[in-house]
């Protein structure tokens, strides 16, 4: 499991933990929608077997 670590996104410590597996996390993006001064993006994240995210 992943701790919480201050000063560091959800993203970098995927990133950390994905690099320690040896298992680079791969991104998909599924949706991109909202106003241009605020968008909101859906990924899918793969890390090697695992599928995070999406619909």
């Amino acid at each position: 499991m992943l701790a919480s670590s201050p000063g560091k996104t959800p993203i970098s410590l995927l990133q950390e933990y994905g690099t320690r597996i040896g298992r680079t996390p791969g991104y998909d993006l599924l949706k991109a929608e909202g106003q241009a001064h605020q968008p909101n993006f859906t990924f899918r994240v793969t890390v090697g077997d695992w599928v995070l995210g999406g619909e």
